[in-house]
């Protein structure tokens, strides 16, 4: 398994243009109309993320996204800022982005710290990815902390999408790619 590999695997995923207002994206949309319009992601980059990295004078880029520019954000805005490549176990790294991907760093790395301390580990649940929280990851039996993961994932969306709730509807393709994770990228 390699970083292509990952990429993949989230464009699998990812659909292009959204506009659908009950996402949580849906609090910025892009201000240009695309076939009579208003998105505010496309695969799976929001558009707010879109202005953090390339301005707000882009648009027509950020309906026509490329690879290169979709490239650009995934390894700044996630993998890096979740240290992917620092992480012992390629899968540990993947699935710690995929759930900045879908709910933010914070949260990702609050989840991560969580996990640690479940397994035994005593980290500051903080939502900063420093030394102390890699070293502990590292340390860890590969497939049980993966696992662990995975769990907390499940309840965290489960907990977000109770019937009702404006996520309800996205809780199938929540838990299915959560599935797909489990089976792609289980050490």
């Amino acid at each position: 398994m390699n970083i292509e590999t990952y990429i993949k695997f989230i464009k699998k995923w990812e659909g292009g243009l959204s506009g659908d207002p009950s996402d949580s994206c849906s609090s910025m949309y892009c201000p240009t109309l695309f076939k009579g319009k208003m998105y505010h992601t496309n695969m799976g980059i929001c558009y707010s993320t879109w202005v953090g990295m390339f301005g707000t004078t882009n648009d027509e880029r950020f309906l026509n996204m490329n690879s290169e520019d979709w490239f650009k954000i995934f390894k700044k805005g996630y993998w890096d800022k979740c240290k992917g490549d620092e992480f012992r176990c390629f899968s540990i790294g993947v699935i710690v982005t995929g759930m900045a991907w879908g709910s933010g760093q914070r949260q990702a790395i609050k989840t991560l710290q969580q996990a640690l301390n479940n397994l035994g580990k005593n980290v500051a649940i903080d939502g900063k990815i420093g030394p102390m929280t890699l070293k502990a990851a590292n340390e860890l039996h590969d497939r049980i902390l993966f696992d662990e993961l995975i769990r907390l994932r499940e309840a965290f969306f489960i907990a977000i999408s109770k019937p009702g709730s404006k996520n309800y509807k996205f809780r199938k393709g929540w838990l299915n790619r959560l599935s797909d994770y489990y089976d792609t990228f289980r050490p």
